[in-house]
């Protein structure tokens, strides 16, 4: 016969769909039923039984629950959800069965403790077709429209979303690794897209967004925050907009030369080492590690805007300028993930006292980067916009409300300072001193009644009680209560002292529900203050990318691009990146000299004799420039290119029936397919029949 606990469970399964279910009992999250099958052999636990010999017996594995967050990539890895299940009521607060509800259901694509995690929902409307994609953990949200199918897989392995979202019936794109979600079809609708983001965002009209010409695209961003919505159980407070990213603006590498050239990912590996990204990542924030990427992602092609960059860059390669700056970065923590974990209910105590203190350092970074001067400089080039806000007011609430050191979980208590409440004071006082006060409510009744042998006793029968010897009982006060008779005493008890003992049986509880309601106002503080955290969390984050790319530039003794025609390539002592940074002095410098009357050369030369290094050198200062970074060169003059496509080295992929000369092919027709008016580079495979070439 089913139970009431299991009649619960089957309820919030039902609500899980096809996410595995951890529903909390006790200290550990417990798995039951098919879940536990499935879950079980992924997070390497064992698989038991509940119930086990009666009808009930039912399969069941769990999990601590301070474990939790260490066992949930387990499962996302695997392509399963969870589904977190949560008491809504204290036990003390209720008889029988607890009461629980689903929290918050994780998916692959909003894992919070991973920044690289995107979350994408596709929809298409005959050749065109729209990309919704959502950074959970920093609150990043991005739409790119588009036409054509190559573009869209292009698109796609470029951005490597973790999880898909598609409408049930839509087409597939099978070669893209990431879960899958199916929605129902209407939900990605124009008909109610419109609506439903205006909802979300609280907007009036989306003429400012740029979304209206691209209903594909609107549609998307409509599943992909119905998506959100419901997973979140709730509208998370720090999505604050979206960015439209047209093709204009693309990408300068698709994936597949970004992957020749090493820009993301290094070596046969795929890891992060060995790439230009981690050259250049001298960040002291994650904030700015996610934008260099960004940057590198999406690189500049209007003159102005890279003469500004590299004038930035100039100005921060001085040592005196940049180490300041960066020594105080170095303290600041993840503003946009704290704010995410504030905006979706799950910031601790410790997290809240993380954003405080990095409040508090960057109430000292505008002197910093003011000092000795040089206000008009750091105006002019925009180092530091004027209207950037500190969060002061946040920072000094946090600073007198949170404890130095508050603990983890907030009932154990100490996470509000002395002095933020006066009824929380008197709750840590009864329970923190009750002998004291027990002892001046004792002096006060001796005082009163002039019975000096009265004393306030306990037992766990009885209680709290006064005891007065029989030769008292005449000068017992009309206020005591008789309790219980003795053979030479009588025990007495009165209001206050009822009170005293009910106040102080219940101090734990009340200070924990005191702290609890101090917190939940500091976690709502925070939330008033999410546009002003977000516009700073940018400013900081851009400042921190600028100084990493002085440093790389100081470091490695790179120099200024200069913007030349519009077609010309002129490098002089050019260096490999990566490779300088290997072997340094023994890597070799290389000129190469591109312009309209010569656009084109061939490079030949054996084996193991450098020409994909000089292929990629050329491609990598290209990338290195209008990223706004400077480049390892005597001398690089260019015009702005919109494109670089390479195809360097032979490969296979054998797995998708594809030869080393079909994936050559099929790369160099994408390229031909793809080229503009103003492209950089070619490279052709290398191998002893088809020689390396570059072409402008």
């Amino acid at each position: 016969m089913s139970t009431p606990m299991m009649q619960q469970i089957a309820g919030l399964k039902r609500e899980a769909g096809d996410a595995v279910l951890l529903t909390r009992m006790g200290d550990f999250y417990e798995i039951l039923g098919e879940d536990a099958v499935r879950a079980a052999p992924v997070l390497e636990i064992a698989l038991t039984l509940r119930g086990k010999g009666t009808d009930g017996e039912t399969p069941m594995c769990g999990v601590p629950h301070f474990a939790l967050e260490s066992y949930l990539p387990k499962l996302l890895a695997a392509g399963f959800s969870a589904a977190i299940a949560e008491p809504t009521a204290k036990a003390e607060e209720v008889k029988g069965l607890l009461p629980r509800a689903i929290k918050r259901i994780i998916t692959p694509g909003t894992w919070l403790d991973d920044d690289a995690r995107w979350l994408c929902a596709l929809h298409r409307s005959g050749a065109a077709w729209g990309l919704a994609l959502l950074q959970l953990a920093s609150g990043a949200l991005r739409v790119l429209p588009g036409e054509g199918d190559e573009a869209l897989r292009a698109t796609l392995e470029r951005l490597d979303p973790q999880e898909l979202i598609l409408a049930e019936g839509a087409e597939d794109i099978p070669e893209l690794e990431a879960a899958r979600t199916r929605l129902p079809a209407w939900r990605f609708e124009a008909s109610r897209a419109r609506q439903q983001v205006l909802a979300f965002f609280g907007w009036q009209h989306l003429e400012g967004v740029g979304l209206d010409p691209y209903p594909a695209a609107l549609g998307a961003l409509a599943a992909l925050l119905d998506h959100v919505e419901a997973t979140q159980k709730g509208r998370p407070a720090h999505l604050q907009g979206v960015s439209l990213e047209l093709g204009a603006s693309g990408p300068l590498l698709d994936a597949t030369s970004a992957r020749h050239l090493d820009v993301f990912t290094g070596g046969l590996e795929g890891g992060r080492a060995g790439s230009l990204l981690a050259l250049l990542d001298q960040c002291r924030t994650r904030m700015g590690s996610r934008l260099l990427k960004a940057w590198l992602e999406q690189p500049l092609r209007d003159r102005p805007s890279l003469e500004r960059r590299w004038s930035q860059v100039a100005w921060l390669t001085e040592d005196r300028r940049r180490t300041p700056i960066q020594t105080l970065l170095a303290q600041v923590p993840d503003l946009d993930r704290l704010l995410g974990r504030v905006a979706l209910g799950l910031a601790t105590p410790p997290e809240l006292a993380q954003l405080r203190e990095g409040l508090a350092v960057l109430q000292k970074l505008p002197s910093r980067i003011q000092d000795e001067g040089w206000a008009v400089e750091v105006a002019d080039l925009g180092l530091w916009p004027g209207n950037t806000p500190l969060c002061a007011t946040l920072c000094g609430e946090l600073q007198r409300c949170l404890a130095e050191a508050p603990p983890l979980d907030l009932e154990k208590g100490g996470v509000i300072r002395e002095g933020v409440d006066a009824e929380l004071d008197a709750v840590r006082r009864l329970a923190r001193d009750a002998k004291q006060v027990m002892l001046e409510l004792e002096e006060e009744e001796r005082r009163q009644s002039g019975i000096q042998s009265l004393k306030i006793k306990y037992n766990r029968v009885f209680g709290y009680y006064f005891e007065i010897t029989k030769s008292n009982l005449g000068a017992v006060p009309a206020h005591f209560l008789r309790k219980q008779t003795l053979a030479n005493a009588e025990r007495f008890t009165t209001e206050k002292l009822v009170a005293f003992e009910q106040r102080l049986l219940s101090a734990e509880s009340d200070q924990a529900r005191l702290e609890s309601l101090q917190f939940q106002r500091l976690l709502a503080l925070v939330l008033e203050h999410r546009a002003d955290l977000t516009t700073l969390a940018r400013a900081v984050a851009a400042l921190d990318v600028l100084a990493a790319l002085a440093e790389r530039a100081r470091l490695s003794s790179w120099t200024r691009p200069e913007l030349g025609e519009e077609r010309e390539l002129i490098l002089a002592a050019a260096r490999h990146p990566m490779l300088e940074a290997r072997l340094g002095r023994e890597c070799i410098p290389n000129d190469l000299q591109f312009t309209a009357a010569q656009p084109m050369a061939v490079v030949t030369g054996p084996n193991m004799g450098g020409k994909s290094t000089f292929l990629r050198t050329a491609a990598l200062l290209v990338v290195l420039a209008q990223t706004g970074s400077f480049v390892p060169a005597e001398l690089m003059r260019f015009g702005v290119v919109d494109r670089i496509f390479t195809r360097i080295g032979a490969s296979d992929q054998l797995a998708k029936g594809q030869s080393t000369f079909m994936v050559e092919m099929t790369e160099t027709a994408r390229i031909l397919n793809q080229v503009t008016a103003r492209p950089m580079l070619r490279g052709g495979p290398r191998g002893p029949s088809s020689p390396p070439t570059t072409s402008r």
